[in-house]
């Protein structure tokens, strides 16, 4: 068993070995998700006499928001999306894994009733597209958007070798058995010929889309990791790739790892 599948049931997704990573990322999140994050923020300030984030920590309220917006990160922040159950759920699981265990369940309840009002004042739907923003800046313009709204925008060579370095160092055996099987599943070398690894965007929306699970495979079932590939795959390259490919790609993945039957 690797590190990756021993995880405590409320372990955090990130870690960081500096300030400057922990910055770099925070950065890049807030930046994607202008709104939900001043949702968050605002909402866990509001209880921030609880300090229910990390007492004594003027900023443990980030670490809270980063963990919460990657767990939504299967519906890049749109709460719209999201049951009340589950956001009381992804809300508790954000603070449990930024504290490293349960919260008080009667502080993490006020800041979720504040968190669902102010949500339910915004139309989140109307938010996908105008925060999934290009490269440089400005939104994705509507005739070359992916399929899905990408959860990773990153700007600069500094932030994608900061992410890239952190979620490979936090779940190396999941990224390079993703990264060997994508590349193998895809024997024409269609993506970025002549390039390895070619599928490092992907690989960073997989990790993204399975952090409910600590992007651990043995932990999920053939058919949702075959959905997730197919939307990771929209996300980064504007189109549904060809059908024989991904499930190649799982069985690939399959003989690396052993999944959950159901």
């Amino acid at each position: 068993m690797t590190a990756e599948q021993s995880e405590s049931p409320v372990a955090a997704f990130w870690r960081f070995d500096t300030d400057d990573e922990r910055r770099i990322v925070r950065d890049v999140l807030y930046r994607r998700f202008p709104r939900l994050t001043s949702v968050l923020v605002d909402c866990f300030t509001a209880v921030s006499t609880y300090d229910i984030a990390h007492p004594g920590n003027p900023d443990g309220d980030n670490d809270v928001v980063i963990e919460t917006l990657t767990l939504f990160g299967d519906v890049n922040g749109n709460l719209g999306r999201v049951s009340a159950g589950r956001l009381n759920d992804t809300l508790a699981e954000g603070a449990a894994r930024s504290l490293g265990h349960a919260t008080d369940l009667g502080h993490v309840r006020e800041a979720i009733q504040l968190v669902s009002a102010k949500s339910a004042t915004i139309d989140w739907e109307a938010l996908v597209w105008v925060e999934a923003t290009d490269f440089d800046g400005s939104v994705i313009p509507e005739e070359i958007r992916p399929l899905s709204a990408p959860f990773w925008t990153l700007q600069t060579t500094r932030e994608r070798t900061t992410v890239n370095t952190v979620l490979a160092r936090r779940f190396p055996q999941t990224s390079a058995v993703l990264s060997s099987c994508l590349e193998e599943a895809d024997t024409q070398d269609i993506v970025y010929p002549d390039q390895s690894p070619e599928y490092t965007e992907v690989v960073r929306e997989v990790l993204t889309l399975l952090s409910d699970v600590y992007a651990d495979l043995s932990r999920v079932t053939p058919v949702r990791l075959e959905n997730v590939l197919y939307e990771a795959l929209a996300r980064c390259f504007g189109e549904a790739p060809e059908e024989h490919r991904v499930p190649h790609a799982v069985n690939l993945i399959a003989e690396h790892v052993n999944f959950r039957s159901s």
